[in-house]
């Protein structure tokens, strides 16, 4: 029995749910990958009534088995290489290995090419490896790295910095209390170790008798140990 074909379109309002419901399979399993399926129904009804968003949805006898979503914004500003990037591309894990990436890559290249794009871009998550490999294979090749950080992070790094000036008074307070601590805290462990006092014999007086042989002892001043 021949397999039923691949059927590839570009998707509508009417299909957020299978959208969601494609989404959530890519997610599952991937802590923090992104945000919860009912916090992507509001976005992704507005991204399909945009023009700067585009998802392919893949069928296989009328059942979603895939996805793929397309943006237009060029990969670098400055940049005068055109072409869409595909920032996600999802197939159900039972339906894997029947060509169905293949069929929505194949449109997104038919798209681009239509559009007068020069190039067809892809976003890869670094722990994704067999993704990795399988847009490898078929000519992707890495072009820049993007890193993200969260705001607090990136914040409480910079203000080790001591050149970096806190931008609100109540950071500017508790950097200020922050360092007085540290500078306490640094005094203490540098305080050097009293010294301790020697015992020096007292001059002896006119009327004490001298010691035997006729000589005074010699005075030995004292040094502070500390030194």
């Amino acid at each position: 029995m021949a397999r039923a074909a691949v059927e590839v379109r570009q998707a509508t309002g009417a299909d957020v749910d299978d959208l969601l419901a494609l989404y959530s399979s890519a997610r599952h399993g991937r802590e923090a990958a992104g945000a919860a399926a009912d916090q992507v129904r509001d976005r992704l009804l507005r991204a399909l009534d945009g023009d700067e968003v585009r998802v392919l949805l893949a069928t296989v006898a009328e059942r979603p088995v895939g996805y793929a979503l397309l943006t237009a914004a060029p990969l670098l500003p400055l940049t005068t290489s055109t072409g869409p990037s595909i920032e996600h591309l999802h197939v159900l894990p039972q339906s894997r290995r029947r060509g169905v990436a293949r069929a929505l890559l194949a449109r997104a290249a038919t798209l681009a090419h239509a559009e007068g794009a020069e190039q067809l871009c892809c976003t890869v998550a670094p722990d994704d490896r067999e993704y990795t490999r399988y847009m490898a294979q078929l000519g992707f090749a890495p072009v820049v790295v993007r890193r993200a950080v969260a705001l607090p992070v990136l914040r409480r790094r910079l203000l080790v910095d001591a050149a970096v000036a806190p931008q609100h008074a109540g950071d500017v307070l508790a950097h200020r209390r922050s360092l007085r601590e540290r500078l306490a805290r640094g005094a203490a462990d540098t305080q050097p170790i009293p010294a301790v006092a020697e015992e020096v014999p007292l001059a002896r007086t006119a009327t004490e008798p001298p010691p035997a042989g006729g000589r005074r002892p010699r005075r030995v001043r004292s040094v502070p140990s500390g030194f």
